[in-house]
């Protein structure tokens, strides 16, 4: 199928499996005659390996426009930062973008997991967290970052669970998202056999056998708006604006 080069974004919660998502996007582009090279772009993509992008400002996303464009394909860019007034701006204009969400219980636990692992290698990524607590204060900012993504128009929201679980039905959404024809079956079974998606421990609701009832309730409570407007499957986005993260009482930190 021929597109016009259209940059898509693919935005997720870490621990979410964007991962995942990102490789589902790139193999559907790429099995409709799309090629996704690293373009590798001082300013732009922080990667070697994936087009993936942290903040850009007006330079940035002019010279990723313009490298889309000599490319003559839809190239997908992952990423995990909010979107820049210029990210924002493409979007508007037309550029498509999904955002990955989980159940905040299933990557509080992932995160302390990967804080375990991160000590033991040395590494500082995740080093710092030890418990649910440190885990948390990360996903109220994560939070307010999905909260800007879903603002914009057209972004689609993606489910762990579908993905990871379901994984051909959500790459048949993948596809309607794109504008594309392919086959969900063959291009789920690509990624899932042959590409590096960093599933971990992929469990479906860890936090019923992991979690202490008390921890998964407060936990609930904390992203009330979240569980209510953004993660039961279909749920449309919810209107811009709208907190995922409920104020917490007096007196609390």
């Amino acid at each position: 199928m021929q597109m016009d080069p259209q940059i898509v974004f693919s935005y997720g919660l870490t621990k979410s499996g964007s991962t995942l998502a990102y490789q589902l996007v790139l193999v559907a582009l790429e099995r409709a005659g799309h090629p996704q090279p690293a373009l590798r772009l001082p300013g732009v993509t922080v990667s070697r390996r994936i087009n993936a992008i942290e903040h850009l400002d007006a330079d940035a996303a002019a010279r990723m426009r313009a490298a889309v464009a000599a490319h003559g394909h839809p190239v997908a860019f992952k990423t995990h930062t909010r979107p820049d007034p210029a990210v924002r701006d493409m979007v508007r204009a037309g550029a498509l973008a999904h955002a990955v969400v989980r159940d905040p219980r299933d990557i509080a636990l992932s995160m302390v997991d990967h804080g375990v692992r991160a000590r033991a290698a040395r590494k500082p990524a995740f080093a710092e967290i030890h418990h649910l607590d440190d885990a948390l204060r990360g996903i109220d900012g994560q939070m307010e970052t999905l909260a800007q993504w879903l603002a914009l128009p057209g972004v689609r929201i993606l489910r762990y669970d579908r993905l990871a679980f379901d994984t051909v039905a959500a790459t048949a959404a993948i596809l309607e998202h794109l504008g594309l024809d392919g086959d969900p079956q063959a291009i789920a079974d690509e990624v899932l056999s042959r590409r590096f998606i960093q599933l971990n421990a992929g469990r479906r609701d860890r936090h019923r056998a992991e979690m202490s009832a008390a921890d998964s309730a407060r936990i609930r409570a904390r992203y009330a708006p979240f569980y209510d407007l953004v993660l039961p499957e279909g749920a449309p986005p919810p209107p811009p604006g709208t907190p995922l993260t409920a104020p917490l009482p007096a007196g609390a930190r």
